[in-house]
């Protein structure tokens, strides 16, 4: 076996790289991936534009790929299984790589079993934002006193109170299609009625009306916020998917009471215009992993209890639909296969997030695969496979 692999790697100025790195052996209780397909995430183009950990860094937080090599002590995973995780390289305070490689390491239990219908590019678009969302949920559980759909340390005393009504703004990207895919299961794990509304642009009103949420509205009108009022009748709970600017402010004007609202950045929201009793509540997927993390310029301390949430939060995934063990329990995000691997993740992929300019250029250059994203994930193929 070749002893050097290829990897997305920082570089300066405030880029990445393709790079000769060495192959990375597995741990105790660690696992060797042979990376299948990558997705991408804003927060690693972030790392790329900002660079916190200078160069050299692999980047990189979602893949999917099989389980090449076990380390000692692993008793869940033999080589050859399908496999899908999330990491969190890049950073001067975290000791393993990211994922945008050719091979990867991953903690045991901090990894996920694919289901044998789902693919290796559906599968990659799971880890990172299917478990935002279940920490984002978390404030819900708590706030409604129910318990998750899975095993959780965080246990409350079943309430019976009204159906909440639970607001998802911009609810076509992919946290916001996760969070409908664990809400309507939350449903019916409980046995309780919860009402979905959502803000969207109007092409993808249908598509989530079909996933099941109530009524959804476009976050251009004047009167929105109005709107979801009128017909929720106010909002119990609120799920910021974009968390800038001025919509958690807007987002807050529509509750009928005191309550959280979730975001999922700490530091982008205006706090002006935010109404007295919502509760703006922010939490790093990263404190899910189980060591510092460095992030936003803080280091985020390692939460033993976030690790254990993980830990079972990953479990139920593997475990499949209580329906059909050939799929995820939660619905995978449509997915965008680019063409190429590494070396077009810079300049294609992560532009993608960037400014309207080389969206432009594409255009004018006839790359379809370059449109502006919405509804669906980016993903890149490192081996040339669907299975």
């Amino acid at each position: 076996m070749p002893t050097s692999m290829k990897a997305l790697v920082t570089a300066i100025p405030n880029t990445a790289v393709v790079e000769d790195v060495p192959i990375p052996e597995p741990g105790v209780n660690e696992v060797r991936v042979k990376v299948h397909a990558v997705a991408l995430n804003p927060v690693d183009a972030l790392y790329v534009s900002n660079l916190p950990c200078g160069p050299g860094r692999t980047v990189g937080s979602d893949i999917a790929g099989t389980v090449d090599k076990v380390g000692d002590g692993v008793k869940g995973w033999r080589v050859g299984d399908r496999i899908a995780g999330l990491l969190q390289g890049a950073t001067t305070a975290t000791p393993c790589p990211g994922g945008f490689a050719e091979y990867a390491i991953l903690e045991e239990d901090l990894a996920i079993h694919i289901p044998s219908g789902v693919s290796f590019e559906e599968a990659a678009t799971v880890p990172l934002c299917s478990l935002t969302v279940a920490q984002a949920l978390k404030a819900l559980f708590i706030r409604l006193e129910i318990n998750a759909p899975f095993s959780s340390p965080f246990k409350f005393d079943v309430s019976s109170e009204k159906p909440p009504t639970i607001l998802i703004y911009s609810a076509a990207t992919s946290l916001g299609l996760f969070a409908i895919s664990l809400i309507k299961l939350l449903s019916t794990s409980s046995g309780s009625t919860y009402r979905i509304f959502a803000t969207a642009s109007p092409k993808n009103h249908q598509k989530l009306k079909d996933l099941g949420v109530e009524a959804v509205f476009d976050y251009k009108s004047p009167t929105w916020t109005q709107d979801v009022i009128r017909a929720s009748g106010g909002i119990s709970y609120g799920f910021d998917c974009i968390s800038e600017e001025s919509s958690t402010a807007l987002i807050s004007q529509t509750y009928g009471a005191n309550g959280n609202l979730a975001v999922v950045r700490k530091y982008a929201w205006n706090k002006d215009g935010v109404r007295d009793g919502v509760i703006p509540l922010y939490g790093a997927v990263w404190s899910g992993l189980g060591y510092d993390i460095a992030y936003n310029n803080e280091v985020l301390p390692a939460l033993p209890l976030w690790r254990q949430f993980s830990v079972e939060f990953f479990k139920f995934l593997s475990a499949g639909s209580s329906e059909d063990r050939t799929i995820f329990p939660i619905s995978p995000n449509p997915v965008r296969v680019m063409p190429g691997g590494l070396s077009r993740i810079v300049p294609e992929g992560f532009s993608l997030f960037g400014p309207g300019k080389a969206l432009k250029e594409a255009e004018i250059e006839g790359k379809e695969w370059m449109r502006p994203i919405s509804g669906e994930k980016i993903v890149y193929r490192l081996l040339n496979t669907q299975s």
